[in-house]
């Protein structure tokens, strides 16, 4: 045998120690809820205020875009009624060039314009800068007719008629001295005869 054998079988419980344990475990899990509900309303704090920042930074960005788009629009509608005025004040000043051009070839136009009158017309089109008014203006004057330029009146021919001298001699001189003149208007002779009254006349032929 051996010599525990006859040794009483029992053992220790330590009853303090157990009720300690149970309650730090009690407490550790109080802490643990504790700590997980702080975590749950900051986490809830949190996202709130990131919801309101957000909101607003939406409401802003809106706002600011809102903004931006009705500056845009009003620039646009500014150049488009600047472009429109300034469309009518140029067709206005086009159609004006244009009537002034055309009072101006009806003063001209006596059943046709003359060839110099066309020219001058013509210099002033080619000056134009305007293609529009260019084209108008060139379409004025190509309706208009060419008239004949009116003819110069000829010097009277001081030649066709007979000239009186006291003297022969004062004859020959002056036929000699207008012999160019004379020749140039298609004359090749000429005669000095007496009037019977002391005089001599002189007569170009041809």
């Amino acid at each position: 045998m051996n010599k525990h054998d006859n040794e009483p079988q029992y053992k220790k419980y330590d009853f303090n120690s157990e009720q300690t344990r149970r309650s730090q475990r009690r407490k550790q899990y109080s802490g643990w809820w504790f700590a997980l509900l702080i975590l749950v309303v900051a986490l809830g704090i949190a996202l709130s205020i990131n919801w309101v920042l957000t909101k607003d930074g939406h409401s802003s960005n809106n706002h600011a875009s809102s903004t931006s788009i009705s500056k845009t629009i009003s620039k646009s509608e500014s150049a488009l009624r600047k472009k429109a005025s300034k469309g009518s004040l140029t067709s206005k000043l086009e159609n004006n060039r244009v009537s002034t051009f055309k009072n101006q070839l009806a003063v001209a136009d006596q059943n046709g314009i003359t060839k110099q009158q066309r020219r001058q017309f013509q210099s002033s089109i080619d000056q134009e800068e305007n293609k529009s008014v260019k084209f108008q203006e060139q379409s004025l004057l190509d309706k208009t007719k060419t008239r004949p330029s009116p003819k110069r009146p000829k010097a009277p021919d001081q030649f066709a008629t007979t000239h009186t001298f006291t003297s022969i001699q004062d004859a020959k001189n002056w036929a000699n001295a207008t012999k160019q003149q004379w020749l140039k208007a298609g004359y090749v002779n000429y005669t000095i005869t007496s009037n019977g009254q002391g005089y001599y006349t002189l007569k170009f032929m041809k």
